[in-house]
């Protein structure tokens, strides 16, 4: 993602929103790592949101959660990748740790009701909601966590929210509790989109999306070829597809960049096999970002 150039150029970097997320906190990280550009932080409503203006804007880039340590794959994430346009690539990928806050107008916990978070963050937190409020506090999904904690400033003191600290710092609001997720060792990654695809580094991962027909040992077929060239497969996931009831695309991540000649052998070989297959995007692994 290095621009080559001495003179810098202004991109727009998008980001699920609004100000104090997670996914801004990636972003962050994200700007690091790219030199010789001016990145102008553009929140949007919705995982959905961002993907488009990836599609819309060739040359920006966006960053969406993808996968969780705890709660596994963001399922909005995966669904939009399958079906986005060809232009749409994941670029880059960043594994952040994950320490979630209990935050309030109130300052007091013994007034809360109501808990409003993202799907995920309310789940990695089940436990220590059900310890501290059993049946007294309702819960209620919202697009991101620091949508929650923004909703605060127009809810009265029986709201809290789940989200980060810098959210809570940056909406003037009371933190109750720190470090609230069930599972304290809980990392989410990170994916960079872009429009532009990223040259071999000799540490890199790919990811591709495919469905099999609906036959004995049609999926294990696909597999048996990367065992046969010597690919790791470091994830596998299955969606329905959204084409036929029944019927699942598989997402997978590997080692090795698209360009290497055993990922071409291995891609030719299973082409023949499949009855849909998406390239998603070659990059370099989690902490060889360039």
């Amino acid at each position: 993602m290095n621009n080559k150039n001495n003179k810098k150029i202004t991109k727009s970097i998008y980001f699920l929103g609004p100000e104090g997320s997670y996914t801004q906190i990636a972003a962050d990280q994200f700007v690091t790592k790219i030199d010789n550009i001016t990145l102008v932080e553009k929140p949007q409503g919705s995982i959905l949101k961002v993907i488009e203006s990836i599609d819309n804007n060739i040359g920006d880039i966006g960053i969406v959660p993808i996968e969780n340590s705890i709660e596994g794959i963001v399922r909005e994430s995966i669904d939009n990748l399958l079906t986005s346009s060809s232009r749409v690539m994941i670029g880059g990928e960043i594994i952040l740790p994950i320490t979630h806050c209990l935050i309030s107008k109130s300052n007091d916990m013994s007034t809360i009701k109501n808990i409003a978070s993202h799907p995920q963050a309310l789940a990695q937190c089940r436990y220590y909601i059900a310890k501290n409020f059993g049946n007294k506090a309702k819960t209620e999904p919202l697009p991101s966590t620091s949508e929650a904690v923004k909703r605060l400033n127009n809810l009265d003191e029986t709201w809290a929210a789940i989200g980060t600290a810098g959210a809570a710092e940056l909406y003037d609001l009371n933190i109750l509790d720190r470090d609230i997720n069930d599972v304290k060792d809980n990392y989410t990654r990170f994916l960079l989109l872009t429009s532009e695809p990223c040259a071999p580094t000799g540490n890199d991962k790919s990811s591709i999306v495919f469905s099999t027909a609906n036959t004995p040992g049609a999926l294990v077929d696909i597999l048996k070829a990367f065992k046969e060239n010597g690919i790791n497969l470091s994830y596998i996931e299955s969606r329905p597809s959204k084409r036929v009831f029944g019927d699942y695309s598989f997402f997978i991540d590997f080692d090795g960049h698209i360009e290497d000649e055993s990922v071409k052998k291995t891609i030719g070989t299973i082409i023949p096999k499949i009855t849909f297959y998406k390239f998603l995007g070659s990059y370099p692994k989690a902490g060889t970002e360039k």
